[in-house]
């Protein structure tokens, strides 16, 4: 007897959904990281508006990447800690993997992301600009009834005896899958100056190319397996739709050739967001400096912050007339299929054995998948200098039939430890759209970012329903408070006299000193009276000798007395009051 595909295709596909993959960061991933003021392109995907003001006069990813996984209905469940299985000393069986029983629908998320290199830069104190760009990857299951979770991932052979030989009527299930690549150019700008309530906004335009998608939407069908051999279909409100892998196999296929005119589909997509910013000593980061005032752009300011974001409005239309194929089944009747009769080794044998068997009301070569529009509300309290609290709610705002992914919700609280170049934040989150309280942590280490939403499900839990691992790497270069080194609000840069305190009006020399004027003599009678006779017999007294008066003090040496000297310890000139010359 041939082997039916219900039994060889579903079952291994619904266990590689629950249990492989990796994280888009949509819903969950990098919460460790959300509130840092030194995330650098990684907090744009949060909120935009972190671009403006930030800490970074330039920031570059080199490189980074998470990965997740979920699902409500296999749970691990290890006879021994996981490093043992994680160093490769014991392998999971089958075993391990408990069904969770509860009459519940099932929900299970594998979803991915790769950062690859984007900067973000400062245009001033006020601007900034950025380009990113990531592949993001994810397959989901959302509200699958459990008697269908259990015939995908136990088989056919098994219906009996596991009592799912039953009508099952509760079917709206939706499975969805998809790649794509994003190239993203965000600008944020600051709407006030630094006063005690601050304002910033920040927006991403994204241009998406698909490479990859699929979905199997089930809107009511209900179906009774009898056997091994039959199943019963009715009322049947099906459609599906895949773009066939045979395009990454065609001739002369090149690196290229996903982003040109032959590519799957492409699609455009934004990102807006708001900050505002309670600054009630925002005078403390004023100073004066080369005749201007500044703000300290090396400074976190607030005390409090808020921000609000939506995120990933968008969508991608495959629409390639070769390898882009969606369909509905008809909707009319009752049929019974044998599974004998099904024969699908290829994606290519999908739609002609459908149409065979239970017949299509419509075939085109065009479907869309959306982005995963969610919102975030995100708040930040500085505790005490560099001790901070952050709560960040994450909303998806799609329905469950949706095509295309959806984002996880979740509530997380945030304490952390943060400094320019190090910081620790542990996240406690109720998680998986509120289905799980889980703990996190990250550690930002100069370049280097490691973190986990999910510590349990990553590092020894003998039981666990998911996991999450990111981790990335940076080049940062942090604004700075202008040097001044002699403390007379001269920068260093522009100080003439780095060692002297000076003013801005002479470059930081000291002002010169003008001499004081002294008044001339009275003009000497010019009329001398012919000298009197002197009598011969007159002795005429000799001159007394002439007195050379004692040389003023003068310690440095540049002929100005050291009671005139201005700078008596500097060499300098009697026209600039003994102080030296401004350049």
């Amino acid at each position: 007897m041939h082997t039916p595909v219900l039994t060889r295709w579903p079952r291994p596909l619904l266990f590689a959904m629950l249990l492989l993959g990796a994280r888009t960061g949509s819903g969950q991933g990098w919460t460790g990281l959300a509130h840092s003021n030194y995330g650098g392109t990684n907090n744009l995907y949060i909120n935009p508006a972190t671009l403006a003001d930030s800490r970074h006069g330039f920031y570059l990813n080199l490189g980074a990447a998470n990965v997740n996984f979920y699902n409500t209905y296999l749970q691990l469940e290890l006879p021994a800690p996981a490093r043992e299985f994680i160093n490769g000393n014991r392998q999971i069986e089958k075993e391990y993997l408990k069904e969770q029983l509860n009459g519940d629908a099932k929900f299970a998320s594998i979803t991915g992301e790769g950062r690859l290199p984007s900067f973000m830069l400062s245009l001033g104190p006020n601007q900034g600009i950025a380009f990113t760009n990531r592949v993001r990857a994810f397959v989901q299951a959302n509200n699958v009834s459990e008697n269908l979770a259990r015939l995908a991932y136990n088989g056919f052979d098994d219906v009996n005896r596991l009592g799912l030989n039953q009508l099952s009527t509760d079917n709206n299930f939706n499975f969805s899958g998809g790649s794509h690549h994003e190239f993203a150019l965000s600008y944020g700008r600051t709407l006030t100056p630094n006063t005690e309530h601050f304002l910033k906004v920040g927006g991403t335009v994204k241009y998406l190319v698909g490479l990859g998608g699929a979905f199997l939407l089930n809107e009511g069908t209900e179906y009774h397996v009898y056997d091994d051999n039959s199943v019963e279909l009715r009322d049947r409100k099906l459609s599906y739709a895949f773009t066939n892998p045979d395009f990454y196999d065609q001739p002369n296929f090149g690196a290229g050739t996903p982003y040109g005119s032959q590519r799957l589909g492409s699609g455009f997509g934004f990102d807006l967001g708001v900050m505002y910013e309670w600054r009630p000593k925002y005078d403390k980061y004023q100073y004066h400096m080369d005749g201007k005032d500044w703000t300290d752009p090396s400074r976190n300011k607030y005390r409090m912050r808020v921000g609000l974001a939506l995120t990933d409005v968008g969508a991608i239309r495959y629409g390639n007339d070769q390898y882009v194929r969606q369909a509905r089944i008809a909707n009319n009747g009752v049929v019974k299929i044998n599974t004998d009769d099904v024969d699908i080794d290829d994606v290519n044998d999908i739609s002609p054995t459908f149409d065979r068997l239970i017949g299509l009301s419509e075939q085109t070569t065009r479907f869309t998948s959306y982005l995963p529009t969610t919102l975030r509300l995100t708040g930040d309290y500085r505790l005490v200098n560099h001790i901070f609290a952050g709560l960040m709610w994450t909303q998806n705002l799609l329905p469950a039939n949706t095509i295309g992914q959806r984002s996880l919700s979740s509530l997380a609280l945030t304490p952390r430890i943060e400094f320019a170049r190090a910081e620790i934040a542990t996240p406690i989150m109720l998680a998986n759209n509120y289905r799980k309280l889980q703990l996190g942590a990250m550690v930002r280490l100069g370049p280097l970012i490691v973190g986990s939403d999910n510590l349990g499900g990553l590092m020894g839990l003998t039981t666990t329903t998911g996991a999450d691992l990111y981790f990335g790497l940076s080049l940062a270069i942090q604004k700075k408070r202008h040097k001044d080194k002699d403390n007379d609000q001269v920068s260093n840069k522009l100080d003439k006299c780095p060692k002297v305190k000076g003013s801005w009006e002479y470059k930081g020399c000291p002002a010169p000193v003008v001499p004081a004027t002294i008044a001339p003599d009275a003009a000497p009678d010019t009329t001398t009276p012919a000298p009197a006779a002197t009598p011969a017999s007159d002795t005429v007294p000799a001159a007394a000798p002439a007195t050379t008066p004692a040389a003023a003090p003068d310690k440095d040496g540049d002929g100005v007395p050291d009671a005139e000297d201005k700078c008596p310890d500097t060499p300098g000139t009697a026209e600039n009051g003994g102080c030296p010359k401004a350049n």
